[in-house]
């Protein structure tokens, strides 16, 4: 059947009639069964935004650990302040009498000259 035959058909029939009581009762009528048909409220469970900050939660707590544990703008700090004071040692031996700096590729190194 095609959309042509089904609208002819849905025209040639008949809309029953009402009487004036049917139309007078149908709205109090209407609101009963609208009360008898309200579906139940379901309540949901909220576990996703829980579970979003609870991992929120963990990440903060591990990133705090890591920070703690193994301090590391304190281990940078460390490694600057011993690189500062073997610079400081290699610039002591420089004005102390060793006459050239040699640069090799495992780091400085002195070739020692005796000053004759």
């Amino acid at each position: 059947m095609n959309d042509r035959d089904l609208e002819s058909k849905l025209k040639s029939v008949r809309v029953p009639e009402r009487s004036e009581d049917y139309w007078e009762d149908f709205p109090a009528r209407l609101r009963v069964q609208l009360r008898r048909e309200q579906p139940a409220v379901l309540v949901r469970s909220a576990w996703r935004p829980r579970l979003v900050w609870a991992g929120g939660f963990a990440l903060a707590v591990a990133l705090l650990y890591v920070g703690e544990r193994f301090h590391p703008l304190q281990t940078a700090s460390d490694s600057i302040t011993k690189h500062q004071q073997q610079f400081r040692v290699q610039v002591a031996r420089l004005e102390s009498g060793l006459q050239q700096l040699m640069l090799s590729p495992h780091g400085m190194g002195y070739l020692l000259a005796e000053a004759n």
